[in-house]
């Protein structure tokens, strides 16, 4: 049976129309290879050691011991809706003072606590300027000849 012009037409619109559905993902950090991660041994490798192998984190805490931070996440965002995380890998690697490395740790988007926003708004004390207010206010603040001096 063959297919006439019209129905390949048809079929190929089809196809590109359910591809152009598929949202994009964006993939922000990046943690390091398994490979490399699992070459890292506690009680034997430093912090020098590890930037070596793995490169810089991407963030320093220093809670209780010093951990670095190798983040990595992809996000799906639809439209003009907020982009929306739907992966997430975070490689902490904990060391004690002597800057060993004590603990390695890999954590997930599931292991992630949700922490609401406080809501409050400090009072600040001073006056609320109008816009004629700071305008009329700048006149005189500036010297005349600025900017022809140079």
């Amino acid at each position: 049976m063959k297919m006439s012009k019209i129905s390949l037409f048809f079929c190929a619109v089809c196809c590109l129309s359910l591809t152009a559905c598929s949202l994009p993902v964006t993939q922000v950090g990046d943690t390091p290879s398994e490979i490399r991660l699992h070459a890292i041994k506690p009680g034997k490798h430093t912090k020098e050691d590890v930037t070596r192998l793995i490169g810089s984190p991407t963030s320093i805490t220093l809670f209780e011991k010093e951990s670095w931070l190798y983040i990595a996440s992809k996000e799906q965002q639809r439209a003009f809706l907020p982009a929306k995380e739907i992966e997430r890998n975070v490689d902490v690697i904990t060391f004690n003072q002597d800057g060993v490395v004590e603990k390695i740790q890999e954590l997930t988007l599931a292991d992630g606590i949700d922490v609401p926003y406080d809501t409050d708004k400090t009072k600040t004390y001073g006056k609320d300027l109008s816009v004629w207010e700071e305008m009329i206010g700048n006149f005189g603040r500036f010297p005349a000849n600025r900017g022809q001096d140079r």
